[in-house]
């Protein structure tokens, strides 16, 4: 039931995104005049229909629980890709393939390519508000692994998976104290999770192993034997997640990582996509470009653009070019608040930035930032070469150093302007936490994880999330 109640939301939203894109197509190319009505048309709808679900199925998209939203996003496009080619095969195989029907397959699997992730993102959004849809997990393991896994999860209730507690060898009662201040439930010893399981419907277990002096992995696995599905974490090492896979190693398992950073052809494909975007870009918007440096000259005299150093690929300096926000003399008036205000102070020695910042040009300066329309310029900037459409955020050269052992990560990528820590909390995470996201951008990259990011940056600059 858990399986069936999580699966038949995506299902229907599926769908329903490929029955839109068919209709959008279809009726976009009749009402330009380019084609007609097809008769076969809904035999067609329901011969995609058929070869997306079993596409969908063989890639795990049903019911998908757990699974990484960038991941999700490569199979939606794969499968969609997939069903509308078979149905043109088979036109081609068992009947005749108009003219017509090509058009309308053509343009149908774009729109399907953007719009089945964002129904499956949205359906997840809203279902995971519900009590019933998703499946119950089980964490073994009450170290600081264990504890981080269920925080995790409990946050994020729309990738599917519902952490009831965890489970532990032989606990005192000052552990289980400690465990439920915390706000995590204590299930009991690994010697229940039978009946836990068969309690609570739990398909799930998550080994967590990180931290527990203890953890006899033979005991858990005769214990959680019973689970569908049993998923088991090595250790607390921060290792690439998105595309590595299990392998055999001299009878052991072993973790393959693949960095797609050697990937050549993908990353000249990600600069080959920069300079058109970009220069597209700063030709649209050139007018708005030219109002904004009217506006600014206007309430605040003096230049309209600043560039400030930042570090860049291979440690290379450059100057990353935005919108002056800031009155003319910002240092002198931030050494001053912070001089007057300890409370400030630790803010911005926390964040690198302060919420109710005193240097900003109020009104435009104001709306610029919130709205991220002062990295306009870096679009220059990208065009150039110094930067990316997607990347980690260019650091000034006084940060280099809160990068740490990170550092040389962070250099083997051009910054972007927009990043996993702009679509992740952005100013709302300290500065530690967006070095992590720049690490996990570097170590996971690949085209499919920029794709996810840009379709996010948009929904994060539509709702200004994390912006001040």
């Amino acid at each position: 039931m858990q399986v069936l109640l999580t699966l038949t939301p995506l299902f229907i939203a599926d769908i329903a995104a490929l029955t839109f894109s068919i209709l959008a197509a279809t009726f976009s190319l009749v009402l330009l005049g380019f084609i007609g009505l097809h008769p076969g048309l809904l035999l067609n709808s329901i011969c995609v229909m058929t070869f997306y679900v079993a596409c969908a199925t063989i890639y795990g998209l049903y019911p998908g629980t757990g699974m990484s939203p960038v991941l999700e996003l490569r199979q939606c496009v794969l499968a969609s890709m997939a069903a509308f080619a078979f149905a043109i095969v088979a036109n081609l195989v068992l009947a005749t393939l108009s003219i017509t029907e090509l058009a309308i397959f053509l343009m149908a699997s774009v729109l399907a390519s953007l719009i089945v992730p964002l129904a499956r993102l949205t359906t997840r959004r809203l279902c995971s508000t519900t009590s019933w849809w998703g499946e119950n997990a089980i964490i073994i393991g009450s170290g600081p692994q264990g504890r981080a896994i269920y925080r995790y999860y409990a946050r994020a209730p729309q990738r599917g998976l519902r952490p009831l507690g965890v489970v532990d060898f032989a606990k005192t009662a000052s552990s289980q104290d400690s465990l439920e201040l915390t706000g995590i439930p204590y299930l009991g010893s690994v010697q229940r999770l039978e009946r836990l399981r068969r309690k609570t419907q739990a398909r799930w277990s998550i080994v967590a192993p990180g931290g527990c002096q203890t953890i006899d992995m033979n005991e858990v696995l005769s214990h959680a034997g019973n689970f569908s599905n049993v998923l088991i974490l090595p250790s607390q090492m921060q290792l690439p997640s998105l595309w590595s896979g299990s392998r055999e190693c001299a009878g052991a398992m072993g973790i393959h990582l693949k960095d797609h950073l050697h990937n050549h052809p993908a990353r000249a494909i990600k600069r080959f996509v920069d300079i058109c975007l970009s220069g597209s870009a700063l030709t649209i918007l050139s007018p708005f470009i030219l109002v904004f440096v009217f506006l600014l000259k206007f309430r605040d005299p003096g230049p309209a653009f600043y560039g400030q150093t930042r570090v860049g690929k291979d440690g290379k300096h450059f100057k990353a070019w935005k919108f002056r926000t800031m009155v003319i003399n910002a240092d002198q008036v931030l050494e001053d608040y912070l001089e007057n205000d300890p409370d400030m102070r630790q803010e911005w020695i926390e964040y690198q930035k302060l919420q109710n910042d005193p240097r900003v040009i109020s009104g435009i300066g104001s709306f610029l930032r919130k709205s991220s329309l002062d990295e306009l310029p870096q679009l220059w900037n990208v065009l150039k070469g110094d930067m990316s459409l997607v990347g980690p955020r260019p650091c000034m050269t006084s940060q280099t150093s809160l990068y740490g052992s990170v550092l040389p990560l962070y250099q083997r990528v051009r910054p972007g302007i927009t990043g996993l820590w702009q679509v992740s909390g952005r100013n709302k995470t300290t500065y530690d936490q967006r070095v992590r996201f720049d690490s996990y951008y570097v170590t996971n990259w690949s085209p499919w994880l920029d794709i996810y990011i840009l379709i996010h940056t948009i929904k994060t600059i539509l709702f200004r999330e994390g912006a001040y």
